[in-house]
């Protein structure tokens, strides 16, 4: 039988277990929060992410570059898509020869997990199912989804997300890097302000080899840059088979749509075009005004942070005279050395710009 005096003795036990239980549980959410962190992904979801972030994994390879951009080269990319990253990027961030020296690869659950990335960010809707998601937060891998691709505004909001992922001094440069930005955004479009409205060149953007051409509509970025430099987008409302961003487009719409100008996203896609007798009569064919998009470590007309560079490299490309203080090698000399920390050579200028790209091996600018 309990007497009262055992039931008392109980009681203040229970209790003071109950305390002790209560310290140590407040005691390690506080270490918990001491060593968290809060970010905003960009579908507005908190996410909880380590306080310091030193290893992590990116869907896409313009979030390595990004990355790489933001910390300078600091080693915290281990697991990237490594068929989007080119020698010459590794030659501009070396650091990733050791940060990734099995080089794993990001489409893989089972290698980010063995890479040790603490946070994996990209467009995780498209690239990850729910299973694959719920293994890697249980792994202790936080997922940010960085989404924003498909406009200036958006993008400019997933550098800013990347920033705060990495920390205090990558979010003050990725507020840095939005700023220079939208600002070459800004300057483009006042540059070609003056263009009335039927006096602005149309404009078709090819890309692909073999005659499968696709082009892209205004949900693309590079939409938007065309339209910051003065262009007009043919394929601005084309989509086939609704897909978002355009799709593969065939000769006889090209003959018909007869741009003027067609940007290719390099200079094989160039040759062919140039080369096509189907397209022979098209007036940006004709005039040989197909000119291949620039591409540093990651081509410029995508998703990139280099593509900051290509609303004034386009107005250099429709409109000469109005973008005649734009001098391009200047632009990314100086976007390399602030941005990459690289002091680019001069050869390695003419190669990023395509400048010796022509069938007869001329200069197109």
């Amino acid at each position: 039988m309990i007497t009262r005096k055992t039931f008392k003795i109980v009681k203040s036990f229970c209790f003071m277990a109950f305390i002790v239980v209560g310290w140590t549980l407040a005691l390690q959410l506080s270490a918990l929060a001491a060593d968290t962190r809060m970010v905003v992904d960009s579908l507005g979801q908190k996410v909880v992410i380590p306080k310091e972030v030193t290893k992590v994994a990116t869907l896409i390879p313009a979030f390595c570059q990004v990355t790489e951009m933001l910390t300078r080269g600091g080693g915290r990319v281990v697991a990237y898509p490594t068929a989007g990253i080119s020698d010459y990027f590794k030659k501009v961030f070396p650091d990733l020869l050791k940060s990734n020296p099995k080089s794993y690869d990001s489409r893989s659950l089972e290698e980010v997990l063995a890479s040790g990335a603490q946070v994996l960010y990209g467009p995780t809707a498209l690239t990850l199912s729910d299973p694959e998601r719920e293994r890697l937060t249980a792994a202790g891998v936080a997922v940010v989804n960085v989404s924003g691709i498909a406009s200036v505004e958006e993008l400019s909001q997933s550098f800013l997300i990347i920033g705060e992922i990495l920390g205090e001094t990558e979010s003050l440069r990725a507020k840095e890097f939005v700023r220079y930005y939208q600002g070459n955004v800004a300057n483009a479009a006042r540059l070609s302000s003056a263009i009335s409205r039927d006096k602005r060149l149309r404009v078709l953007f090819l890309y692909g080899t073999g005659g499968a051409y696709r082009t892209i509509n205004r949900h693309d970025i590079s939409h938007h840059y065309l339209t910051a430099a003065g262009g007009i987008n043919l394929g601005a409302d084309y989509s086939l088979n609704g897909q978002a961003l355009g799709g593969t487009i065939d000769k006889e719409t090209i003959v018909t749509w007869d741009p003027e100008v067609i940007i290719s996203s390099g200079p094989v896609d160039r040759a062919e075009i140039l080369a096509d007798p189907v397209l022979a009569e098209v007036t940006a064919v004709k005039n040989k005004r197909v000119y291949p998009s620039p591409r540093g470590i990651f081509v410029w007309y995508a998703r990139s942070a280099e593509g900051a560079m290509m609303p004034l490299w386009l107005g250099t490309k429709l409109y000469p005279e109005l973008f005649k203080d734009v001098h391009m090698e200047e632009v990314v000399r100086d976007y390399f050395f602030n941005f990459y920390n690289y002091r680019i050579p001069k050869e390695e200028l003419a190669t990023v710009l395509q400048l010796e790209t022509s069938p007869a091996g001329k200069n197109l600018n």
